[in-house]
Formats: structure tokens, sequence, C-alpha cells
């Protein structure tokens, strides 16, 4: 999906951590979403070929959470597309060009509710929601409340969930294991737009 700022954003995530080298099935519109690793790995990751990268700057060891590591993993690493659970750093990345993607805690209406009013509703910010597999059990209303694109950040385990959130979706978050078994090409249409 192409999200009207002329990036990029891959139906498929592999999550892991730097160190796996994951490499997407040929003909699968895939990137690594980065998570849980430290600011070594994340500098080597970004410095060799491979597939689109992603980054959850929330959980890299050794970089702040802040302007400053906004505009270092974004204007640096070439790293466009970054996930946070803080509105001024997902508008941030927005305003250096790249895709800031809003992580929304949706256990229940009250806690979604709450997160979507912090949220920065401007170009260039999405929303990462998690689990993501509550995107199926939201009401029509809940679910147009939500700015795109979104994806659908955790506890999606298989490659049928993964299809089935992607009816509403715009990209999931796999295990690299369970990313591997989508095997065919997943189309590119965008979800609901």
């Amino acid at each position: 999906m192409h999200n009207g700022r002329g990036l990029h954003l891959p139906k498929i995530y592999a999550a892991e951590g730097g160190r796996l080298y994951w490499e997407a099935p040929a003909g699968l519109d895939a990137g690594v979403l980065l998570r849980d690793t430290d600011l070594p790995t994340l500098i080597h990751r970004a410095n060799v070929t491979g597939p689109e990268l992603a980054l959850d700057i929330d959980t890299v060891t050794g970089l702040g959470t802040d302007a400053a590591a906004v505009d270092f993993v974004v204007a640096r690493l070439g790293i466009a597309v970054v996930l946070t659970r803080r509105p001024q750093l997902a508008a941030l990345v927005a305003e250096l060009g790249g895709l800031g993607l809003l992580q929304v805690l949706a256990f229940d209406s009250t806690g979604l509710n709450r997160a979507l009013d912090g949220h920065p509703r401007r170009p260039g910010v999405g929303t990462a929601i998690s689990p993501g597999l509550v995107l199926a059990h939201l009401h029509p209303a809940e679910l147009a409340a939500l700015p795109r694109p979104i994806l659908a950040y955790g506890f999606v385990d298989t490659p049928e969930a993964a299809r089935a959130i992607l009816t509403t979706a715009d990209s999931v978050v796999l295990r690299p294991e369970a990313a591997s078994l989508m095997g065919a090409p997943v189309s590119l249409e965008p979800a609901g737009v």
C-alpha cells in the first residue's frame, strides 16, 4: 500500500529483533519490523540490504524515545515507518517525511477511545492496533474512527488469521515463521480505503 506520500507499507511484516535476517518468500509484499532490539543491531540492520524495515522505536535499548531519536532513525538511518506509543513522536515521523504509526491498545472500547483521543490525526500518521485480532471484533463505527493506514500488531499467529485481518487492516505483523508460510502473494488492494 502507498499511503499517498509515496511511502510503501508492505502487507506483511515479519517481527524480529534484528539478528534473524528474515527474507520474504518470492512475490510476497513483505518487510521486517524490528522490535525488542538494541541500538548497535538497529544501526547494523539499517545498513544491510534486505526487506524494507519498520521500527518499533519504543523497544530499542540504548535509543531514546524523543525527537532526536526519531530524527536519527528517519533522517540518518532511512527507516521510514516508525511505530510508537507517543503521539508527538508519530507526528514528528510524519513531519520528517515518514509514516508514523501510533500504537493503540484496544483491549476494550474505553481504552481504544482514550487512545484515539490523543491521535494526531494528520497525513502521515496511521494506527498500529494491538492486539491485531481485535480488528475483527470492532464495531463498524470504531473501525471507521481509526486513522489509516492500519497495522494489525500482536496475536496474529497464522497465515489464515493474517488473511482474515487483511480484509480490514492495511498491513499485519506476524512471527517470521508464520510470515514465511504466507507464500502466495497477498493482494495489494487497499483494505476498505
